[in-house]
């Protein structure tokens, strides 16, 4: 798996800001025509619509500020500060079975060896160093491991 570089990353995280906030312009051009405040809102699936956009509507607004946040360098909401989108960990765990895996900021990114910075083992490898052990929630129960490596970007 080709990994790409923070301006590959940095081009197609400008492009997904500039499509999201066009689809949000679009749809709040679209809400702005009628007044919330308004009793007459016409039947429940006009209303169904409309909640729905709403919610729309909000989804994308937290998508272009998430998506700021990682273009100006700061940690995304959710996120484990400290560590690094990038990050590569080699973990052992007590059956001896070794993994290496490939910290993410953006969750789009998938892969085997992808974990999301802010998920349970992303969170438990903040401030960690090699020769630490760690511990996390993971689907079935609480899982262990020992850091091996960590390679920073």
């Amino acid at each position: 798996m080709t990994e790409p570089d923070g301006s590959e990353q940095t081009e197609r995280l400008e492009q997904e800001l500039a499509q999201v906030r066009e689809q949000r312009d679009r749809l709040a051009v679209q809400l702005g025509g009628e007044d919330p405040e308004d009793p007459d809102l016409g039947d429940r699936g006009d209303e169904a619509v409309e909640l729905e956009e709403l919610d729309d509507l909000a989804r994308m607004n937290r998508r272009i500020a998430e998506i700021e946040r990682l273009l100006a360098g700061q940690d995304v909401a959710g996120a484990a500060p400290g560590l690094a989108d990038g990050t590569v960990v080699t973990l052992r765990f007590p059956d001896g079975d070794v993994a290496t895996y490939r910290i993410v900021a953006i969750p789009e990114e998938n892969g085997d060896d992808v974990v999301t910075a802010g998920s349970p083992l992303g969170q438990a490898l903040v401030g960690r160093v090699v020769g630490d052990a760690i511990s996390y929630q993971g689907p079935d129960g609480e899982l262990h491991a020992e850091v091996v490596a960590l390679r920073a970007p």
